[in-house]
């Protein structure tokens, strides 16, 4: 047997390995700090290895990953690990990615993936009946949000400019193509920008209002500004959860005004779109169906690990018309039932990812997610309310979705700055850190399934005596 390969009895001694310490990992993570303590002895004995000439048996590689690993890794399962859109994982899909891991599927061609082929044409095909897309639309699974509206925006500069898009691209236009993006936008959507030749200077970042929502009139304004100017605007990017807020942007005037003007609209929904899973959410989440594309990502409010993102476009023939492109060394065979997805997307190599999304959908089922995500929505409420009621704090934006910021009223930017370390430096949370309106304020994103009201109010109580600290020092 190739020593490269595991017997059946190996495999069955790493099954038992990996169960241990999953189940070990669960019942310590609240006696780990938030925050590693790391050993820099330990990383620096990991930086300066040699290549191994002999290998290592089995248990004492997952020995060395619990005793080196996990003391100095983030612990983003923690319940007071809230500063960012990163879930904890929900627990089928360690076993998910480990089978698709076994299975190794190439999802570019079908003949390649057949199964998983499948899989994520149903898993795409309920995304799609969520937010009601049309007969005819497509998507495909990406690694996150960042490659979702990349990939979005290539279909709708394409689009835009329609025949010779291949050929000239953006190189022989006159007239810029310009995007127009909330000042609250993920920065993913500028990244795509610079990526795909647009350049910063023809994104336009449209203010906001007090809710932290792009403003329409001013969006019009700039439109017909640059339209009689000669240029050339071509897409609006909304979004259904802006990063810092979890603000919403008004979908259904956005929809209407671009229907009206003939403008692509791409609804960056990568934070918050899926919480459509909830019926609380979806009269505010379903007019971002009425998008030309829309980006979600299901390691966010699915709580699947990274990676999983995940982009619809209404028309999935537009996806082919940018990705679609057939070498005499693949062998894309057509079949009714099945898709080459590397027409619809910029990879070629492309993992099993829809797996852990289709496993999780159904061991779990639409329900269990609703309450899940209301759960962690009414604890940002939770907390909001009761940021309000002390003197000492202040809730900077309004609790939109499940995202809150807030800071010690009394003190300076940088007080704050010192109360966000010490919460850090002594274990009690992690948090993160945001502008809003101009002041710094530490961010909780509730995003966590084991996060409790006993952490919000533990995490309140500390945020207060160290401002108090801070005012008499």
């Amino acid at each position: 047997m190739n020593e490269l390969l595991f017997d059946p009895a190996t495999h069955r001694k790493a099954g038992r390995l990996l169960g241990e310490l999953l189940a070990n990992y669960e019942i310590d993570l609240l006696n780990q700090p938030v925050l590693p303590q790391i050993n820099r002895d330990a990383m620096r004995a990991i930086l300066t290895e040699p290549l191994p000439e002999e290998g290592k048996p089995l248990e004492e590689l997952f020995q060395e990953f619990r005793d080196v690993v996990v003391p100095n890794s983030t612990h983003v399962a923690h319940p007071r690990f809230l500063p960012y859109v990163l879930p904890s994982p929900n627990g089928i899909s360690a076993f998910a990615d480990a089978l698709a891991s076994t299975l190794n599927q190439n999802c570019n061609l079908w003949t390649l993936s057949p199964a998983a082929n499948a899989i994520e044409q149903r898993v795409i095909s309920w995304f799609n009946e969520l937010f009601s897309f049309p007969k005819g639309s497509g998507g495909i699974i990406t690694s996150g949000g960042s490659m979702a509206n990349l990939t979005a925006l290539a279909v709708a500069r394409d689009t835009y400019i329609g025949n010779t898009a291949r050929t000239e691209g953006v190189q022989g236009r006159t007239s810029p193509l310009i995007l127009y993006v909330s000042e609250e936008v993920h920065n993913s959507v500028d990244k795509a920008a610079v990526i795909l030749g647009l350049g910063l200077n023809n994104v336009r970042h449209i203010p906001c209002d007090s809710q932290f929502r792009m403003c329409m009139d001013l969006l019009k304004d700039a439109i017909f500004r640059d339209r009689r100017e000669g240029l050339s605007p071509f897409c609006v990017v909304g979004s259904a959860g802006t990063v810092t807020t979890g603000a919403i942007d008004p979908l259904d005037t956005l929809a209407d005004f671009c229907g009206e003007e003939r403008l692509w609209l791409h609804i960056d929904g990568a934070y918050g779109a899926l919480a459509i899973l909830s019926e609380r959410m979806q009269a505010q989440l379903l007019p971002a169906g009425r998008a030309h594309s829309l980006s979600l990502d299901p390691h966010k409010l699915l709580f699947n690990p990274l990676e999983a993102g995940c982009v619809l476009v209404r028309n999935a023939e537009d996806m082919r018309s940018t990705y679609s492109f057939i070498p005499s060394y693949l062998s894309m065979v057509s079949d009714s039932d099945f898709l080459n997805y590397a027409e619809y997307g910029p990879q070629l190599s492309r993992s099993f990812k829809a797996l852990k999304v289709w496993w999780s959908l159904r061991a779990y089922g639409r329900k269990a997610y609703a309450r899940a995500i209301e759960n962690l929505f009414d604890l940002a409420s939770y907390m909001g309310e009761r940021i309000q009621a002390e003197a000492e704090l202040e809730l900077v934006a309004p609790v939109t979705l499940n995202a809150v910021c807030v800071r010690c009223r009394n003190l300076t930017d940088s007080q704050n700055e010192s109360v966000l370390a010490r919460l850090l430096s002594e274990g009690i949370a992690f948090l993160g850190r945001a502008q809003v309106k101009g002041k710094f304020c530490l961010r909780a994103c509730f995003m966590n399934l084991r996060t409790t009201r006993e952490d919000v109010d533990h995490i309140l109580e500390e945020m207060i005596r160290f401002g108090e600290e801070e005012l008499r020092n």
